[in-house]
C-alpha cells in the first residue's frame, strides 16, 4: 500500500523531470553549436535538480508544518489571551468565548497537528478544547471575535 506522501512525492518528482527534459532538450536544440561534455551536463541537471527540490521541500514544510495565516493569528491571539489570563490567576482559564471563524480554525489546527479533538456541549453551546481551555462558540459574534477568558462560577 502506498501512503499519500509517496503518491504526491512521486508525482512532484515526475512533473520535475518532465519539466528538466524539456528545458534540456530546448536547450540543446538552441546551443547546438557549442558543445559540452557528458559530465558538465549531468553535473548542471544534477545543480538544477537540487535546487527546484529544496525549493519544493520549502513549499511543502510550509505548507504542511507551519500554521496557516489564519490559524496562526488565532493561536497566536488565544496564547496571548490565555497569557494575560496566566499572569493574573497563575492558572490557565477554564473557558473563552471564540467566534466561528477561530473556532473552525483551532479545528484546523488540530486536524492539522494531528491532536485529538475533545468536542462536547456545554449550556447548550458547542465547545472545543484547546489546551487546557475549553473554547465555546459563540456564533452570533463575529467571525474572528476572541473573548476574555474566565473560570467557572
Amino acid at each position: 500500500m502506498m501512503t499519500r506522501r509517496a503518491v504526491v512525492t512521486a508525482g512532484a518528482l515526475g512533473a520535475m523531470a518532465g519539466t528538466a527534459m524539456t528545458v534540456d532538450a530546448e536547450a540543446d536544440a538552441g546551443d547546438a553549436d557549442v558543445l559540452q561534455s557528458p559530465d558538465l551536463v549531468s553535473a548542471q541537471a544534477l545543480r538544477d535538480i537540487r535546487a527546484e527540490l529544496a525549493e519544493v521541500r520549502r513549499v511543502l514544510t510550509e505548507g504542511l508544518l507551519g500554521p496557516s495565516l489564519s490559524a496562526g493569528a488565532s493561536v497566536t491571539e488565544l496564547r496571548r489571551q490565555f497569557g494575560i489570563f496566566l499572569r493574573g490567576n497563575q492558572k490557565f482559564p477554564d473557558y473563552c468565548e471564540v467566534g466561528s471563524g477561530v473556532f473552525t480554525d483551532i479545528y484546523d489546527w488540530h486536524v492539522r497537528h494531528g491532536q485529538a479533538l475533545e468536542m462536547t456541549r456545554q449550556d447548550g453551546r458547542t465547545a472545543l478544547r484547546f489546551m487546557f481551555t475549553w473554547l465555546v462558540l459563540r456564533a452570533d459574534q463575529d467571525a474572528a471575535f476572541v473573548g476574555i477568558p474566565y473560570d467557572r462560577g
